[in-house]
C-alpha cells in the first residue's frame, strides 16, 4: 500500500504543545523548505503502524500476521512491529469497541474552532453511553508520553489530546451531544521506560476544553503577531526549525566567549558544567544540521561543499540455504555455520507485554558496564562522589554518637 504522506495543519494537534510554549516556532518552521520537514524514519514507522491499525479495524480487516511485509508510506511492517506495537494496541482497542453500545470514528479529520484552517486527524473516537474516549496511539520507542504531563510543579493535560478533543467536539456536535465525561487516552506500547504502563488516561470536562480553546487561540494569534515568544524546551525535540532558531544557535556565540576561570576549584567546576551544557547544545544543533543537509541531497538539491558518499559495504550470503549445504559438503560442522542465541531480557519483556505475560525476574541479572557522565536529571542510577560518601559517613557517625549519648542517660 503506497500513498502520499498525510498533510498537516501549521496549527494542528501534533504541534499544539510547541505552539503553546513557543508561538515564534510557527514562523520559523514556515521558513524551512517543505521537503526538509519530512518526518524521520521513526515517524515513518509510526505513520505506517497507524495505517496498519486502521486496516485491521476496517470492515475488511486482515489478520495481524498478514501485515508482516506490507508497506505503508514507504515503510515495511516487520514482525517485531506486529508483536511489540500493533498487537497490544489492537487488542486494547478491539476490547473497547466490543463494549455494548459503542459507537466510533476511525482516523477522523476534525477542525479546530475559532482558528481558521486548523485541523487534525484523530486516531480513534469512541462513545460509550455518555462518555467519549479520545484515543491516540504512539508507536515510537522513545520518551514516554502521558495524558497528564508534569510542567514544573503542576500537571497539565496533553495538548495534542486536548486539541483533538476540542476539534472533534466542534466537528461532530451530534456525536458529543449529551456527554458528561471526555476521557483522553494515550496508548504507547513501547518506550524507554521498560515498566511503563501502555495506557495513560485522564478525564476532562467540557469547561476544561473551553479553557484550552481560549488558550490555544491566544497562542496562535500571538504566533501570527509581530513579536511572538521564542522559548526553548522539550517541545523543540521534533521542530524542523532548530538549525535557524536563535535559541539553538546562541550557544555558538557562548562557546566563542568560553574563557578560563579565576584560579578557584569551585569556579573551575562551574566552568566545566557550563562548557558541557554548551557542547550538548551544539551537538544537538549539529545533528539537526546534518540530518537536513543529508535529506536535501537525497532529494536532489545541492548543499555547497557537501556530497553523499556510499556507506561501508556489508557482505552477506547470496542464498543462505545453498551456502549452508555447500559449506557442510566442504567439511564444516553445522555448529560452525549456524549459531543459536537467546533474545535479550528487553526483547522478551516487550513480547511478554504484548501478550499480557510477565517474565520471571529471578532469571535476569544486571551487570553495569562502568560509569557514564550524564545530566543530573537523567541519572537513573546516580553514583555518589567521594565527598558525598564522606559527608554521609560523617552524618551517620554523628547520629550514632548522639544515640550513644542519649542511651547513657
Amino acid at each position: 500500500m503506497q500513498s502520499d504522506a498525510p498533510k498537516h495543519s501549521p496549527f494542528g494537534g501534533s504541534v499544539a504543545a510547541r505552539v503553546l510554549r513557543c508561538p515564534a516556532s510557527v514562523d520559523l518552521v514556515a521558513k524551512v523548505p517543505a521537503y526538509l520537514c519530512k518526518p524521520s524514519t521513526y515517524a515513518d514507522r509510526g505513520t505506517a503502524c497507524h495505517a496498519a491499525l486502521a486496516l485491521l479495524l476496517d470492515e475488511d480487516a486482515q489478520s495481524l500476521e498478514s501485515l508482516v511485509g506490507k508497506t505503508f508510506f514507504n515503510y515495511t511492517i516487520t514482525r517485531d512491529d506486529v508483536e511489540n506495537a500493533l498487537r497490544p494496541v489492537y487488542e486494547y482497542v478491539d476490547a473497547l469497541l466490543d463494549t455494548p453500545g459503542a459507537q466510533f470514528y476511525l482516523e477522523q479529520r476534525v477542525t479546530f474552532p475559532t482558528i481558521a484552517g486548523t485541523f487534525g486527524t484523530t486516531d480513534l473516537l469512541v462513545r460509550i453511553g455518555s462518555t467519549i474516549h479520545v484515543v491516540d496511539a504512539k508507536f515510537g520507542a522513545g520518551v514516554r508520553v502521558t495524558a497528564l504531563q508534569a510542567d514544573g510543579d503542576e500537571d497539565v493535560i496533553n495538548a495534542q489530546l486536548a486539541f483533538y478533543a476540542a476539534a472533534a467536539r466542534h466537528s461532530l456536535p451530534e456525536f458529543f451531544a449529551g456527554t458528561d465525561e471526555i476521557v483522553l487516552t494515550i496508548m504507547q506500547p513501547m518506550s524507554i521506560e521498560p515498566d511503563a504502563e501502555m495506557v495513560s488516561s485522564v478525564a476532562v470536562t467540557h469547561a476544561e476544553l473551553d479553557e484550552f480553546i481560549v488558550a490555544y487561540r491566544a497562542a496562535c494569534t500571538e504566533a501570527l503577531g509581530p513579536m511572538p515568544r521564542l522559548q526553548r524546551g522539550t517541545h523543540c525535540r521534533f521542530c524542523a526549525a532548530r538549525p535557524i532558531c536563535p535559541e539553538h544557535t546562541k550557544p555558538l556565540l557562548d562557546l566563542a566567549q568560553f574563557t578560563a576561570p579565576t584560579p578557584s576549584v569551585a569556579n573551575y567546576l562551574q566552568v566545566l558544567a557550563d562548557g558541557l551544557e554548551l557542547v550538548d547544545a551544539i551537538r544537538d544543533l549539529r545533528t539537526a544540521l546534518h540530518d537536513q543537509a543529508k535529506r536535501a541531497l537525497e532529494n536532489g538539491f545541492a548543499v555547497p561543499g557537501y556530497a553523499l558518499s556510499a556507506g561501508r559495504a556489508v557482505r552477506q550470503w547470496r542464498d543462505e540455504s545453498s551456502a549452508i549445504a555447500a559449506l557442510i559438503d566442504l567439511g564444516f560442522a553445522r555448529d560452525d555455520i549456524i549459531t543459536e542465541e537467546m533474545r535479550s531480557p528487553k526483547q522478551l519483556e516487550l513480547r511478554a507485554k504484548a501478550r499480557g505475560l510477565k517474565v520471571p525476574q529471578e532469571f535476569i541479572v544486571s551487570h553495569r558496564s562502568g560509569t557514564a557522565l550524564v545530566r543530573s536529571e537523567n541519572a537513573h542510577a546516580p553514583i555518589r562522589g567521594r565527598s558525598e560518601i564522606v559527608q554521609a559517613f560523617s552524618a551517620a557517625l554523628q547520629a550514632f554518637r548522639t544515640g550513644e549519648q542519649e542511651n547513657d542517660f
